[in-house]
């Protein structure tokens, strides 16, 4: 109990840490997104009287006013979630959650088995926890016990099995790991954004968001030009999760393999 509580500590006193950390190193990456996302809004302010004159003119109005609608929620989602970022708030979201949870970083063999997937310098391996237990169980209760991930904390839930509902940790299932690591990677290379994007899409889609059409689908999306960051973030952790399962199974991985190469290359 006394080590543990040394640990829970530890771990804690880390949480507190990564924030000053954070705000410094990942000042120019997140201010770059956050400039970038101002000057899209500037320019398309400047333009929208031109665009909404022509729509007049062309009897459009309506159908530009609803397009002008979404992109401004867009571009407002963009602006929220990259300002949040700015300001450290990831790290100050992850620190209040895990004081109700039990977290612990990736093992060796985890870490043996993602890094030839993601690459060994694109994401920061020592950062990622694996949370359970705690608050969780709650949570896992009412969302059907779907694992997920929150920045750079991936959440697994404890599964119940056979008769006498033995408790399965679903750390075990590396493929799974594999598919929330994915959203990790998205956090890190483009920002809160992802959780929310994620999010539109599985209560949009009623969860029915993880369909891409398998490989023959990919071949023929491969073919037609078709990019790594068309499909939506759940998509995205789907088609990476399949890779490792046939990977790991030796079956045949060629109709992944390009997007896999546009996942390294950071084309989120």
């Amino acid at each position: 109990m006394f080590f543990s509580i040394l640990y829970w500590l530890k771990e804690r006193l880390r949480d507190a840490w990564l924030w000053p950390l954070n705000l410094v190193r990942d000042f120019p990456a997140r201010s770059g997104r956050l400039l970038n996302t101002l000057l899209v809004g500037g320019k398309a302010a400047l333009y929208a009287p031109i665009f909404l004159g022509q729509a007049v003119w062309l009897g459009q109005l309506r159908r530009q006013v609803r397009h002008a609608a979404r992109q401004t929620g867009i571009w407002l989602h963009l602006f929220l979630v990259q300002l949040f970022d700015l300001v450290g708030g990831p790290e100050i979201c992850q620190f209040v959650m895990h004081l109700g949870m039990h977290t612990t970083p990736l093992t060796a063999a985890e870490m043996t088995a993602v890094q030839p997937i993601f690459g060994p310098h694109n994401l920061r391996y020592q950062d990622v926890r694996i949370a359970q237990g705690g608050i969780l169980h709650l949570i896992f209760r009412y969302n059907g016990g779907l694992a997920f991930a929150t920045w750079y904390t991936i959440h697994l839930p404890v599964k119940r099995e056979g008769g006498e509902g033995t408790a399965v940790s679903t750390r075990q299932n590396l493929p799974l790991l594999v598919h929330e690591l994915t959203h990790v990677f998205q956090y890190h290379h483009v920002g809160s954004r992802y959780l929310g994007e994620a999010i539109y899409y599985l209560i949009t889609t009623n969860r029915n968001c993880y369909q891409y059409g398998g490989p023959a689908k990919l071949r023929a999306c491969y073919q037609q030009g078709k990019h790594f960051r068309h499909f939506n973030r759940e998509q995205q952790a789907q088609i990476i999760q399949d890779y490792f399962t046939h990977h790991c199974q030796s079956q045949d991985t060629a109709a992944y393999e390009p997007f896999l190469v546009q996942l390294r290359q950071q084309e989120l």
